[in-house]
Order: structure tokens, then C-alpha cells, then sequence
């Protein structure tokens, strides 16, 4: 973030309810308040509230690319169902875009771990709930410009999650899909300061910057 507001972003740093203490949507429904707040008061900062980005890494990254597919969609929009909460562009980085598969390593722990903190149902009674979470049954043709970003040997959130995601961004959306995957990349590899992390950083505004520039906000 420092890097983009160096460059003359306007940064917002969001938060959001976390597990167990709350339960899914929580966590969404607060991004898009937050996505509310900056629409109507980021101008007042020096921001543009016709061109709004979201990025987010790990949980963070699931609920920016969640956001980013749902726009206005009132099940995560309870009570301000009529505010605007689309997004110009979204940068999910080491996400997790599939809330409901359980045939790969790793899979059910993760499901099950959902069930018990997250979203406190039973995968095999609820499972809609899973698949409504999930940024990849969301994916759109209208689908913002997206720039995803994951760590080849991320051990948490394994590297074919996202490709899934990206090919399945590539398929449907009819806006730019940029994919990194980054060689020998952990998961969080950019939470301390290193070339790789300023480079991921760099590539971040480049991006943001070129989105902007190609696809100017209407005014």
C-alpha cells in the first residue's frame, strides 16, 4: 500500500469481522460498507470515486475478488441494498476462489475448518452457502479488469486454485485477466520487505495504472 500511495494513489485500508468470533457474510458484507464509505467520501481525500480498486491477500484475497464479482448484490448488501459497490479493478493476491470443491489434497480439511469457524453449517446440508462464498461461481462476462497473483509454492492455498480461477476468468470475462505466479513464492511472501515483494509491488501500480489509463472513469 505504501508503494501505491507513493505513487500518488489514494490508499484505504479496510477492515472486516473475522471468524469464529463472527459468522459468514459478515466478513463480506463489511468489505461492501466499506466499499460504500470510500464511494461516497473518498473525493473529500483526493480520491476518484469513479475509479475504485480493491486488493487483498489470503482472506483478504477471497473477499476482494468476491466483492469485486458481486456488485450490488443484495444478499451481501443487507440493509443498503441500493448502494453502488462495483469496483474498476480488483487484485486478489494467495486467495482462496473456491469455497465447495472436495476432491482435491486438502480440500475437506479446509471445508471442514469452514464449517466449524466460518460459516458454522454443515457442508452437506448447506452446501449453497459454500458455493455463494466462492469468487469462481460469481465469475461474470461483465467482470472488472482482474490481476492475480500467487506464489508457486504457497503451501496453504495450493497454486492450482488459482489457476482454476484465472482460467475460468479467461473463459467467461470479457475484461483483461493478468496472472502472476511467482516461482518459489510462499504464501503472504510479500508481508516483509524484499526485491520480490517491491517488484509485486511495482507490477501492482503498473497495472492500476495502465486499468486507469485504458479504461478512464466516466465523469
Amino acid at each position: 500500500m505504501s508503494h501505491l500511495a507513493a505513487r500518488g494513489w489514494v490508499c484505504v485500508s479496510l477492515n472486516y469481522r473475522v471468524s469464529p468470533r463472527h459468522t459468514w457474510p459478515d466478513h463480506i458484507v463489511d468489505v461492501k460498507r466499506a466499499l460504500a464509505w470510500v464511494k461516497e467520501n473518498i473525493a473529500a481525500y483526493g480520491g476518484d470515486p469513479n475509479f475504485v480498486a480493491i486488493s487483498g491477500g489470503s482472506a483478504g484475497g477471497h473477499l476482494c475478488a468476491l466483492a469485486a464479482l458481486t456488485p450490488n448484490d443484495p444478499r451481501f448488501q443487507p440493509g443498503f441494498e441500493q448502494v453502488d459497490t462495483s469496483v474498476a479493478a480488483a487484485v486478489p493476491v494467495y486467495g482462496r476462489y473456491d469455497w465447495f470443491t472436495t476432491d482435491a489434497p486438502g480440500r475437506r480439511e479446509f471445508v471442514g475448518l469452514l464449517e466449524t469457524f466460518v460459516v458454522k453449517r454443515k457442508f452437506s446440508t448447506h452446501r449453497d452457502i459454500f458455493v455463494d462464498a466462492s469468487p469462481i461461481h460469481h465469475v461474470r462476462a461483465d467482470a472488472p479488469p482482474f490481476f492475480v497473483l500467487h506464489g508457486r509454492h504457497d503451501s496453504l492455498i495450493p497454486v492450482a486454485e488459482a489457476h482454476a480461477f484465472v482460467e475460468e476468468l479467461r473463459a467467461v470475462s470479457k475484461s483483461p485477466v493478468a496472472y502472476a505466479d511467482l516461482p518459489h513464492a510462499q504464501h503472504a511472501f510479500d508481508v516483509f520487505g524484499s526485491p520480490r515483494a517491491h517488484h509485486t509491488a511495482e507490477a501492482v501500480a503498473r497495472f492500476l495504472s495502465w486499468v486507469y489509463a485504458t479504461n478512464p472513469p466516466a465523469t
